[in-house]
């Protein structure tokens, strides 16, 4: 074989295990990324998001990735199926009914919604929405856009409405920034 015939197939070779590598890459972090779960506290709480006090006023539901139910997190993983564009940004979503908070209570004074970066990193705020605006629905519903907190590019809404019991129910969608965004979605055909 001649010298230039072993320099291709050298390279050839070369070629052919980068991209196995890079493949095998992309299995393992699709992998690691539907094993992790993240999931991030949030509260109602006095004040507004300039001066939030740290103590709750009402605890809501933690925010899991859209398709995660927090009571069969393994059964709903295996469920989560990846479709579309790739780089799209992960939304998490919680649903918090009959908060014990009065809606007039809550409406009184100013309060607001944080969410935390995680149970560990309580402490963390990465957003936060002061509730106030306009209400719709013949005032029993209120929509709130949720801000990135300490640069964490976190943004979303929630929506407030009232009970049958004058109590709270809150929704609240939350959007990752892109750049956290690790899961490997293949475009359905």
């Amino acid at each position: 074989m001649s010298r230039f015939g072993t320099i291709r197939n050298l390279a050839a070779g070369a070629m052919l295990a980068g991209t196995l590598a890079l493949g095998g890459a992309g299995l393992s972090l699709a992998q690691e990324t539907t094993t992790t779960v993240e999931s991030h506290p949030s509260h109602i709480h006095a004040g507004t998001c300039a001066e939030l006090d740290p103590n709750p006023a009402a605890p809501l539901d933690n925010l899991y990735q859209i398709g995660i139910d927090p009571d069969d997190i393994e059964g709903s993983m295996e469920d989560l199926e990846s479709v579309g564009v790739l780089t799209v940004s992960q939304i998490f979503y919680a649903d918090s009914e009959e908060v014990d908070l009065s809606w007039d209570d809550m409406l009184a004074e100013s309060h607001a919604i944080n969410v935390h970066k995680s149970d560990q990193e309580i402490d963390q705020y990465i957003a936060c929405g002061d509730i106030g605006g306009t209400l719709v629905d013949d005032g029993e519903k209120l929509v709130i856009a949720l801000h990135p907190q300490n640069d964490s590019g976190y943004t979303g809404v929630a929506i407030l409405e009232k009970d049958d019991d004058d109590n709270v129910d809150v929704e609240v969608f939350l959007a990752a920034p892109a750049a956290d965004n690790e899961t490997i979605a293949t475009p359905a055909a």
